[in-house]
């Protein structure tokens, strides 16, 4: 039916939106109903169109009304998906800042912990101008006050090795250096011996600490780059969806 599509054409122009596409599908219904029943009474196909499309015409208020609610339809549609969008929005903001406080977090803690070895050493440097390092009960009170301090709750193992070629003079261990979060770090004291070996003492940092808040920060990374991605994904969708709006042709 040529005059009933010419017409239902004319109605909503610009709007390819599946809602637009229903309504004029039921206008289509109701228009064909119409032809059928002027058909019936006498009119010729291309008259019972025209008159179909007059009656039908006849009736613009009821047009408006279909216009208006679908209108707020398309509003409601658009609060909602606003509100969906800004969802994810928030995630990636809260994402970010949660992100980058741990990565400072982080990195303050690896710094702390690699300073140990530092503080360490200079203990040992002190034991060395002031006692015989080959002697621990001179100086093990001392160290074992120094590893009870809470800067160096993450030693894990510590020992002195004067002699290269011999065993350690002092170890310290606190019976969980075998987990496999363990840094080794450490440093040559005196001098070196005849053989330009030298003394050496030995620290095993524990990283689980640093290892937990890499964890977390690679788990608060991949949500916000998640969502940024549906972030970007719904608002062009979005845009493109209502960037269009219906026009309605006055009877």
């Amino acid at each position: 039916m040529k005059k009933i599509d010419e017409y239902l054409n004319s109605l909503y122009t610009n709007d390819k939106s599946k809602e637009v596409k229903e309504l004029k599908e039921e206008l289509r219904g109701h228009l064909e109903t119409s032809v059928h029943e002027f058909i019936a009474n006498g009119y010729s196909e291309e008259e019972a169109q025209i008159e179909a499309i007059n009656q039908f015409d006849d009736g613009t208020d009821m047009l408006k009304d279909l216009h208006k609610a679908l209108n707020e339809s398309k509003k409601d549609n658009e609060k909602l998906n606003r509100r969906f969008i800004n969802i994810f929005r928030n995630i990636f903001v809260v994402s970010l800042i949660l992100g980058l406080a741990t990565m400072v977090y982080g990195h303050r803690l690896i710094k702390k912990i690699e300073y140990i070895p530092v503080r360490l050493g200079s203990e040992v440097a002190m034991i060395e101008h002031d006692k015989n390092i080959n002697k621990p009960e001179t100086y093990k009170n001392q160290i074992e006050k120094v590893l009870k301090d809470k800067e160096f709750k993450y030693v894990r193992y510590f020992e002195i090795i004067p002699d290269p070629d011999k065993k350690p003079v002092y170890t310290y261990s606190d019976n969980s250096n075998k987990t496999e979060s363990l840094a080794m770090r450490g440093d040559n004291i005196g001098v070196p011996n005849k053989d330009g070996k030298w003394g050496r003492y030995e620290v095993k940092l524990d990283y689980s600490p640093v290892l937990r808040v890499s964890s977390v920060f690679n788990g608060i990374s991949y949500v916000g780059i998640i969502s940024l991605v549906v972030y970007i994904v719904l608002l062009v969708r979005f845009k493109i969806k209502f960037k269009k709006h219906l026009i309605y042709k006055q009877a």
